[in-house]
């Protein structure tokens, strides 16, 4: 078994069950017996840092969050990295995008908000609790972090194609799961997360043990010493990874196989 110094999981379908829960007495509990075994904990996510934040408000030991997919970086609350999108390029992009694909709705997450066109159906949800209405695109004023398309989960991976095969000098786009496609810098992902955490707590990746279930975890799986795909993940993921999880993300996956890896007590 590998010398485990770090833990990235992935958040909803990995680490929360179908309702966007998860056994909070339980994490706390396995984080405190990960820090007396020096091992660091951290949720890597595409969601936007503000609502981790919000989500995790009863998980206070959480040591580092690398949020919109590897964009956004922070240890004990204080950004160590981050990577924005050029706003100009970005505009240009969403006017090719709407004209020739069938989005639902597409969105801006940024550093103080989530940005959408004045009409858009796009509302407050789960995932966006700070949604800001333009009547111009142009006129944000923000650094933007990612762009979210929301399309029918038929056209989602021949629109990533489509994406990456026109745009792929600049953008990067991957499926986030829930008829979702985040699209970030192409240099992004959540293993450059990883890897900027590993620097920061000077570890290898060799010493990373992470948990993913969709197309935007791949790289960070690849990437990691031990790469776990959830039970309940695709195929295409599992044959990624380096091992599956013990149960899947309804059964508490991730931390059973935490207490199995590292002989945690339960």
């Amino acid at each position: 078994m590998k010398n485990i110094k770090l833990i990235a999981t992935d958040i909803d379908g990995t680490l929360f069950d179908s309702n966007h829960e998860y056994n909070i007495q339980r994490l706390n509990n396995y984080i405190n017996q990960l820090h007396q075994q020096n091992i660091k904990f951290s949720v890597a996510s595409g969601n936007s840092y503000s609502h981790l934040e919000q989500i995790f408000q009863q998980t206070e030991n959480i040591d580092a969050i690398v949020a919109e997919n590897g964009a956004q970086i922070l240890v004990d609350g204080k950004t160590i990295y981050e990577d924005t999108l050029n706003n100009d390029e970005l505009f240009d992009i969403d006017k090719e995008l709407n004209s020739n694909l069938n989005i639902i709705s597409l969105c801006f997450s940024g550093e103080n908000g989530t940005y959408v066109n004045a009409d858009s159906p796009q509302t407050n949800d789960y995932y966006i609790n700070n949604l800001v209405r333009l009547d111009n695109m142009n006129d944000i004023d923000d650094k933007i972090f990612k762009m979210n398309i929301r399309i029918d989960d038929e056209e989602l991976d021949p629109t990533v194609k489509y994406i990456n095969d026109n745009y792929g000098d600049s953008i990067h786009a991957a499926v986030s799961g829930f008829g979702s496609i985040d699209i970030i810098s192409a240099h992004i992902n959540k293993a450059t997360g990883i890897k900027e955490l590993c620097d920061y707590y000077n570890i290898s990746t060799e010493n990373v043990i992470s948990f993913g279930d969709n197309g935007n975890d791949l790289e960070m799986l690849q990437e990691s010493g031990i790469g776990v795909a959830m039970k309940n993940s695709g195929k295409h993921i599992q044959a990624e990874a380096d091992m599956i999880s013990v149960t899947d993300n309804d059964h508490d996956g991730v931390l059973n196989t935490i207490a199995d890896v590292l002989s945690l007590e339960k």
